[in-house]
Parts: structure tokens; C-alpha cells; sequence
């Protein structure tokens, strides 16, 4: 008996043992299986999504994140100077006026010669021309008409490097202009209070080349009072190692401090014909000057240069001690006038500007506006 309690005693020993070490074995295999599951997700989902060049889920992110930063620096360049270039259209295009006076003029390559047509409707000394000049370039005539087929006639303007001075004058610039002047008829002059339109076509030679100087196509120009620097002018030069066509403005200042209003760069314009609208209120700033002025490329209507500026100087003040009894004004005038004191930039060849169209209005701002 006792040696059956024995027996029993130590088989019940061996079944417990067996018993604890299947609980070991057991946690032992829980543990490593919960270690594989959170170690080998991770690093196969952080590699996925680190270094595959194609993963699954991600893949939208990084092209995306690579086409929208690709285009930027393409892209900037375009666009900033389509803002300085094409600037928001000005309310003042949207308010209406009305005529009180227009005058014309057109070439007409069938008609009076270009010299007739130009004195007919500005007076006989409209004309600052080489060939006009007793001691400048008379052999050749520089304002003669052609015709093409897009603003059919119009007016050439031409200057030769070598040859043509300044009314006479050989200094350091050449002249070729046409111009509203004292003798012209008083409705035709810009005077104080008054709003004018001028509004023409225009082209410089596509082999045109420009210095550092000026090159003038269009100036408003004050008669009497402080009348040295144009108001307003339409020129070609070169800045900071850039050729640019401008609108610059001279403020009622003394020195005059040239200020540049807006730029277009000179490969877009030149050798295109350029449409020019421009409406001016001839007062002093703080009576209410101002000027609207937008300069449109005809091929593609697209806008090259654009002004708008309220609360502006476009009066020169009364005539001067030395001017009393005449009365002020402001003259447009249209053509090419241009410094040759950094000659080596210019072509020795014949240069050419081409106007057609012109249009001079005095408008009155209606009541309604």
C-alpha cells in the first residue's frame, strides 16, 4: 500500500511538471508572435513609402509635388511681365465723353504729297524735317508715304546716322518730327482745363537698334512757361543692358527727375504696328491733371504699354516774365527724334518709323458719368 501511495505520489510529480513547462512554451510563442507583428509591419510600410518609386498609396503625392513645383520658374517669368506690360484696364475707359472738336490726318498715296497734307491741317512750319533746313540734309526727303495692307497708306519718317542734324543744328541728336505749333489753329491746342484724345498708329523698323540715349516717337511738349522737358513721352532706350520701349513722364520739377511709367520689351514691338489711344486733362495735380494712356499691338490686340494716373501734373504753369502776353499750351508731336551721343549702338543704316492715322479730339466729360 504504501508502495502503491509512492507510485501515485511521484506520477502526479511528472504530470505537474509536464503541465508548468506547456504553460512556458506557450507564453513563449504568444511573445514572439506579438514581437513579429509590430516589428515587421512597420519597417516594410516605412520603406514603402520612403524609397519605392512607385508605391501604392503615395504615389499621387510625390508627382504631384513635382509637377506643380516644375512649371514655377517657367512660369514666373512669364507672368510678371504680363503685369507690368498688360496692367488692369482703367475705369476711366468705362466713363463716356463727348466731342467738341476732331481733326484728322491721313497719307494718302494718291492724293497731296506728304509734306502738303501734314502743313494742311497743322500750319506751314509743322514740319521739323532735315530737308525742311537750309544747312541740314536736303538731298533726300524724310517724310514721304507708303501703303501696305494692313493700315493701307500712311506716313515714313526716316533719319540717316550721318547725315541729318537738329533743325539745322549737328550737336548730338537728329530730328524728324511733325508737330502741333503756335501758328496751328487754337483748336488743336492742349490749354489749360482742357481734355484732349490723341489716338494714331505707329511701327519702327524691325532692324531698329537703340542706344542708351533717347529715341522719341511721341511727345507731349509744353509751349511757354517751364517748357524744357516733354510732359509725357513715348521713347525707345536701353536700360540696365535691356532695350525697351517706355512712357516716360518729366514732373514739374527743376531739374526735371525723368520718370519711367511703364515698359514693354523692345523685341515685342518693334517691326509691329502699334495702336496708341491716349486722353489727357492739361491741369496741375492738384486741379485734377491726369492721363490715360494704352499702347496695343495689332497683330494680337495684345496690350504692351499701359498708363493710368489721376492727381498728375500735366500743366507747365504761366508764361514766364520774358513770355508775357502769351498764352500756354501743350502741343503734341509725332516722329522720330533721337541722341546720337552713343552712336556705336546705332546702325549706320537708314531708320524708319511709320505713323498713319492721326486723330486730335477735345472731349468734355459728360454728366452722367
Amino acid at each position: 500500500m504504501l508502495n502503491r501511495c509512492i507510485y501515485l505520489l511521484a506520477l502526479a510529480a511528472i504530470s505537474l511538471a509536464a503541465g508548468c513547462g506547456g504553460g512556458s512554451s506557450n507564453n513563449n510563442s504568444s511573445i514572439s508572435s506579438t514581437n513579429n507583428s509590430s516589428s515587421t509591419p512597420a519597417p516594410t510600410s516605412t520603406i514603402s513609402v520612403t524609397t519605392s518609386p512607385s508605391p501604392s498609396p503615395n504615389p499621387t503625392i510625390v508627382p504631384t509635388a513635382t509637377i506643380t513645383n516644375t512649371p514655377l520658374p517657367s512660369a514666373e517669368p512669364t507672368i510678371a511681365p504680363t503685369s507690368t506690360i498688360t496692367p488692369t484696364p482703367s475705369p476711366m475707359t468705362e466713363m463716356s465723353y463727348t466731342t467738341v472738336f476732331s481733326e484728322s490726318l491721313d497719307a494718302d498715296v494718291d492724293g497731296l504729297d506728304a509734306y502738303q497734307l501734314v502743313r494742311e491741317k497743322f500750319g506751314r512750319n509743322s514740319i521739323e524735317a532735315p530737308d525742311v533746313y537750309a544747312s541740314d540734309h536736303q538731298s533726300v526727303r524724310h517724310l514721304n508715304q507708303q501703303t501696305d495692307d494692313i493700315v493701307g497708306d500712311h506716313f515714313v519718317f526716316t533719319l540717316h546716322l550721318g547725315d541729318d542734324g537738329d533743325k539745322g543744328n549737328f550737336i548730338d541728336r537728329q530730328r524728324n518730327e511733325i508737330k502741333v505749333y503756335g501758328s496751328s489753329i487754337d483748336e488743336l491746342k492742349g490749354f489749360e482745363g482742357k481734355t484732349f484724345e490723341y489716338s494714331w498708329k505707329f511701327k519702327v523698323n524691325e532692324n531698329m537698334e537703340i542706344s542708351k540715349k533717347f529715341s522719341h516717337f511721341f511727345q507731349l511738349k509744353a509751349v511757354y512757361g517751364d517748357d524744357a522737358q516733354p510732359i509725357i513721352t513715348i521713347s525707345g532706350s536701353e536700360r540696365s543692358g535691356t532695350d525697351s520701349m517706355q512712357i516716360r513722364y518729366s514732373p514739374h520739377t527743376i531739374p526735371s527727375n525723368t520718370q519711367y511709367l511703364a515698359f514693354a520689351d523692345w523685341r515685342e514691338v518693334k517691326g509691329e504696328w502699334l495702336n496708341v489711344f491716349c486722353r489727357v486733362t492739361y491741369a496741375e495735380a492738384q486741379e485734377g491733371g491726369k492721363i490715360e494712356m494704352r499702347i496695343v499691338r495689332m497683330r494680337d490686340n495684345v496690350e504692351m504699354l499701359s498708363i493710368n494716373e489721376n492727381n498728375i501734373d500735366m500743366w507747365r504753369g504761366p508764361a514766364t516774365a520774358s513770355e508775357v502776353g502769351r498764352v500756354p499750351f501743350v502741343r503734341p508731336k509725332w516722329g522720330y527724334y533721337r541722341s546720337y551721343a552713343d552712336a556705336t549702338n546705332l546702325r549706320a543704316d537708314e531708320e524708319e518709323v511709320r505713323f498713319a492715322n492721326f486723330v486730335i479730339k477735345e472731349v468734355v466729360l459728360n454728366e452722367n458719368n
